[in-house]
């Protein structure tokens, strides 16, 4: 017997609202007039930020892949200094210029913080806490399990973000990368502004969806249409499979917030 059958559910509902704590629950109220329709939107909203989250893992796979890919075959092919081995399709342990700079961040104190090393740390860390039967249970990371544990903040960090005072996309470094590799991961929309702004939007989203903040004042379907927009711009069937499979509109239909 769930809250809605319950004799006693005005007193559930209260009850599920003390655990939820008032703080956490005050938005909710605000939009839903009382505690128990509060308590339905609070349910609503967990359902939509997994529908949500479901949306972003599969465009987080994608958008790495297609990336990863390029900048693979780049790296190969960049020029070496001399007496110096060639870059290798690992680029991110061992990136050429520009994208060494890229991936290596000074701070202000002048430490290189390094996407590699970051990345792998938190490779191993998950290799250890795999179940003791997995077979590659505290393995050492590859390149895939690598590129796995980059976080989707860098793979916006590629792409060029902004516009020059000469009409160009930029910065400079990225605006290379996207005119010699990216671009190719992009192949139905050739602007990387674009590219950018539908990764960054969704990007930002997920930080959202992952604290389970309020989505009731959030145009959930216009971040469903951009993460089809963007994995189109990578292949139209991955995005048109994308569409067909999405519940962000099924559970917006299905428990769409009250006012």
């Amino acid at each position: 017997m769930n809250l809605e059958q319950c004799s006693s559910s005005r007193q559930a509902y209260r009850a599920v609202a003390r655990h939820l704590s008032e703080p956490r629950l005050s938005s909710y109220v605000t939009v839903a007039g009382n505690v128990t329709d509060a308590v339905r939107l609070y349910r609503w909203n967990v359902e939509m930020s997994g529908a949500i989250y479901e949306a972003l893992g599969l465009v987080e796979v994608v958008l790495r892949n297609a990336i990863d890919r390029e900048l693979q075959k780049w790296n190969l092919a960049r020029p070496t200094p001399t007496g110096e081995p060639p870059y290798g399709t690992n680029w991110i342990e061992r990136p050429a210029p520009p994208l060494w700079g890229v991936l290596n961040k000074r701070t202000r104190r002048g430490q290189v913080v390094s996407t590699y090393a970051t990345a792998r740390e938190r490779a191993i860390k998950d290799s250890s806490h795999r179940d003791p039967s997995h077979p590659r249970r505290h393995h050492l990371p590859d390149h895939d399990d690598v590129v796995a544990h980059t976080t989707f903040a860098t793979w916006v960090r590629l792409l060029p973000h902004k516009r020059e005072a000469d009409g160009r996309a930029g910065p400079g470094p990225q605006r290379g990368l996207w005119t010699h590799a990216l671009r190719h991961a992009f192949p139905y929309k050739p602007d990387p502004l674009v590219i950018h702004h539908w990764a960054n939007r969704l990007y930002l989203l997920r930080n959202r969806v992952a604290h389970l903040e309020p989505l009731v004042a959030t145009d959930v379907l216009g971040y469903h249409r951009s993460a089809a927009r963007l994995l189109r711009a990578v292949d139209p069937t991955i995005g048109d499979w994308y569409s067909s499979i999405s519940r962000i509109p099924h559970v917006l239909k299905k428990h769409r917030p009250p006012g």
